[in-house]
């Protein structure tokens, strides 16, 4: 009677697992259609006539295949100079990012590190007081950094959050490690590159990605900091051209308009497609990564 019952009680767990598989797969599947559908009319608005875009047949694929769009966009004088700023800009940033955070998360690891406690309590301060736009305007002016490059990566390089993730990482690493490595005669800098670097990987991975794609999305720090059209980031010509109408400075695309040839969405589509790309690019390449790194400061104390 009692195996009986044992085997009732596991069979019915068994149910409602498989029930709440079901479920949790029926949901995340609409959800997913809720997210990638706008991508996809997006991309399909992109290469569709402005005839089928007029009458509202696109949805999920393209109506009369075309690339005036993106050939007018091509034809933006900025567009690739854009693009150049905001690679070098998202690579300067990861770079310092990590490099930063890591060498501050690093020291605040180490048990004998005198200032640990005081350093810990002054990086929870700015998470919870920040000095402001203005201020940080002035700052940036009175240091000589403004309409540079330097005022859109040396601000945002070092974050208390990520310090603090970081050094959860790194206390997870066994000490006895580093007290080997020390033994054998390897120096504090030494240590931290050959052996917590190449055991970090995911956390690298995963905030130089979420690192790379903020820096990537962001604007409004340009739109602060850069005059000069030539130093802007692709975001700054995204912005220029959907929402402040920058297609009027574009006169065949303006001439294609009014004559029906092209819509107007085609061009603004087309620029969203072509600012989202890299970055859809690279992220396969570290999302296994991903469910690692993020679960680091969860896990780890």
């Amino acid at each position: 009677m009692a195996r009986k019952k044992e085997l009732e009680v596991k069979s019915n767990i068994y149910i409602g697992s498989r029930t709440f598989d079901v479920i949790l797969i029926i949901v995340m599947g609409l959800l997913s259609i809720i997210f990638i559908y706008p991508f996809l009319n997006v991309l399909a608005i992109s290469f569709s006539s402005n005839s089928a875009i007029v009458t509202g047949q696109v949805t999920f694929f393209p109506k009369d295949f075309i690339l005036d769009g993106y050939k007018m966009l091509f034809k933006d004088e900025n567009i690739f100079q854009s693009y150049f700023n905001t690679i070098i800009i998202a690579a300067g940033s990861v770079v310092f990012s990590l490099t930063l955070t890591s060498l501050m998360a690093y020291v605040m690891m180490v048990p004998d590190f005198v200032l640990r406690k005081p350093l810990s309590i002054y990086l929870l301060i700015t998470m919870f007081f920040s000095g402001g736009t203005i201020p940080s305007y002035l700052l940036i002016r009175n240091l000589g950094l403004y309409n540079t490059i330097w005022a859109l990566i040396l601000p945002g390089a070092v974050s208390a959050y990520n310090v603090f993730v970081y050094r959860a990482f790194f206390k997870g690493i066994s000490l006895e490690l580093r007290e080997a490595a020390k033994i054998d005669g390897a120096g504090e800098f030494c240590i931290l590159v050959k052996i917590y670097v190449p055991l970090s990987k995911a956390l690298y991975a995963t905030f130089g990605m979420m690192c790379a794609v903020g820096v990537w999305n962001s604007y409004f720090s340009a739109l602060l900091y850069i005059q000069d059209k030539d130093r802007q980031p692709i975001q700054m010509v995204l912005r220029r051209i959907v929402f402040a109408n920058g297609i009027g400075a574009m006169q065949n695309a303006n001439d294609m308009i009014s004559s029906g040839k092209l819509n107007q969405l085609n061009v603004q589509y087309a620029c969203i497609i072509m600012t989202m790309g890299p970055i859809l690019l690279a992220y396969p390449f570290v999302q296994k990564y991903f469910v690692k790194g993020m679960q680091v400061g969860a896990v780890k104390g």
